[in-house]
């Protein structure tokens, strides 16, 4: 009863995303509390002015994420209209299609 890899192969990129985003996450709550730690265990001349360019940094990272999350964002919105769109266009050919049925009935029942 031994299980073929081809069965266990198409959950192992789902695994590995969730490690790695799992591993992003827990780096980055990390690097969130290293500033406040840092200044106590080492004093530095100017903790304040260190503390700013760490803070800065991670503005900085939030900014850019936040700005790839919109492009992504933007991209679907993109992707639904251009469906919508196509949907619109086949709507409105079926309907210029029954439009047109009518008509050929109307000319029928005229003669």
């Amino acid at each position: 009863g031994h299980t073929p890899p081809s069965l266990l192969f198409p959950f192992s990129p789902i695994s590995s995303f969730f490690s790695l985003a799992l591993t992003n996450f827990i780096y980055k709550m990390s690097r969130k509390t290293t500033p406040t730690t840092s200044t106590t265990s080492t004093p530095t001349p100017s903790p304040a002015g260190g503390q700013r360019s760490i803070q800065t940094m991670l503005q900085q990272e939030k900014e850019t994420e936040k700005t790839a999350e919109l492009q992504m964002m933007m991209q679907m919105l993109q992707n639904i209209q251009g469906n919508v769109q196509s949907i619109q266009g086949k709507t409105d050919k079926i309907e210029n299609m029954e439009k047109n049925i009518e008509n050929i009935g109307k000319n029928t029942e005229d003669t």
